[in-house]
C-alpha cells in the first residue's frame, strides 16, 4: 500500500521508464533508474498497521525501526520551552515531550496518536538542519493539536536536511479515531509526541524503534485522573 496520490498509473509509468532502456540495451542505465525508482516507491510505502483497542493508550505517530531511526529525546517540558507548546499545554502545566527520529528508510506516514477532533494546525517555517540533535525550536515545522477525552495532544512534524516538504492530510474540525493517517515528511525527519505530564504514564524508552500507530508509548493514569 502506499501514499496519496502514488496511483496503480503512475507505478506503471515508473516501471515502464525501466524497463525501455533495458530493452534497447542500456542494462546499466536501466539498473540505475531502477535503483532510484525503488528508492522512492518504498519511501512512499504505507502499510496498514494493527491499532491497539486498549482504553487509555497512547500509540506511536512515527515510525522509528530503520537504521538510526529510534525515539532519541524523551523530557519533560513546558510553555516556556518552545513557543508551540503555547497551543498544547496551559499556563504552568508541564508535558511530556517524546521524539522520535526517523531514517530516510522508515515509514514516513504519520498517525493519530489518539482519537479525537482537530483543534488546531499551525505551520511555522524555519531551517532545514539535519534532523538528529536538538532542532525542535530552529527547522521548519508542523503542528497538530487534538482534543482527545485525556486533554489536548499535540503532534509536532519537524522537517530535517533531505525532507523539505511537510504534507498535513487533516483539517481543523476534523474527527479522527487513533491510528489514523495525519500526514507525511518527506524524506527523513522527526515527529515529536507532547502529552499532559499529570495524566499519562510514559511506556517507552529512549534508544526505543515504534511503529506509528501500533507501539503504545503512553497509558492514561486513571487512578490521578478520576475527579
Amino acid at each position: 500500500m502506499f501514499v496519496k496520490g502514488l496511483t496503480l498509473k503512475k507505478i506503471g509509468i515508473l516501471l515502464t521508464i525501466v524497463i525501455l532502456p533495458f530493452i534497447l540495451g542500456y542494462f546499466l542505465l536501466s539498473f540505475i533508474i531502477f535503483s532510484i525508482i525503488a528508492f522512492f516507491m518504498q519511501f512512499f510505502r504505507d502499510p496498514n498497521r494493527n491499532i491497539p483497542v486498549e482504553d487509555g493508550v497512547v500509540v506511536a505517530p512515527a515510525d522509528g525501526k530503520i537504521l538510526k531511526g529510534k525515539i532519541d529525546y524523551l523530557k519533560i517540558v513546558t510553555e516556556q520551552d518552545d513557543p508551540v507548546m503555547k497551543h498544547i499545554l496551559k499556563d504552568g502545566e508541564k508535558g511530556i515531550l517524546i521524539s522520535t527520529f526517523m531514517s530516510p528508510f522508515d515509514v514516513h506516514v504519520q498517525r493519530a496518536p489518539v482519537s479525537g477532533k482537530i483543534l488546531k494546525t499551525k505551520y511555522y517555517p524555519g531551517k532545514f538542519k539535519v534532523a538528529m540533535g536538538d532542532v525542535h525550536t530552529e527547522n521548519e515545522k508542523n503542528l497538530i493539536v487534538i482534543d482527545s477525552e485525556y486533554g489536548k495532544i499535540g503532534v509536532i512534524q519537524i522537517a530535517g536536511f533531505v525532507a523539505r516538504r511537510i504534507v498535513q492530510y487533516v483539517d481543523v474540525g476534523d474527527t479522527v479515531k487513533i491510528g489514523e493517517r495525519l500526514g507525511m515528511i518527506r524524506f527523513g525527519s522527526r515527529v515529536n509526541l507532547i502529552l499532559p505530564y499529570e495524566k499519562f504514564k510514559v511506556m517507552v524508552f529512549e534508544g526505543e524503534k515504534p511503529t506509528a500507530g501500533e507501539t503504545i508509548m503512553a497509558q492514561f493514569i486513571k487512578e490521578l485522573n478520576m475527579n
